[in-house]
């Protein structure tokens, strides 16, 4: 009866063991891939900030670039008004002129 209980705990004690290096090897295993994973991570966080820096000084460039753009349009919406005033004249000339040419 004693060895029964002997060659049970015997058993346990292998099959504990068993398991304790399967899980040692998997829990290295996590580990490596963890430190692989946080080691691109930081390599990707530290190109993304160099980024945000270079966007943050080309940022005031384009502010000034908008600024300057904003006066171009609103210019060249006042001469397309202009224009427009011009066509329609032309085009009350041109009538104007046809009729008379008519009554010749």
């Amino acid at each position: 009866r004693s060895f029964k209980i002997q060659d049970v705990l015997a058993k346990l004690l292998e099959t504990f063991a068993s398991d304790l290096q399967e899980a040692t090897k998997k829990e290295e295993a996590a580990v490596e891939l963890y430190n692989k994973l946080m080691e691109s991570k930081g390599a990707e966080k530290a190109s993304a900030q160099d980024a945000l820096a270079k966007m943050e000084k080309e940022g005031g460039a384009r502010g000034m670039s908008r600024e300057e753009s904003k006066a171009e349009l609103d210019a060249l919406t006042d001469q397309i008004a202009n224009d427009e005033k011009y066509i329609e004249e032309v085009t009350k000339s041109q009538a104007e002129k046809t009729q008379e040419w008519k009554e010749r």
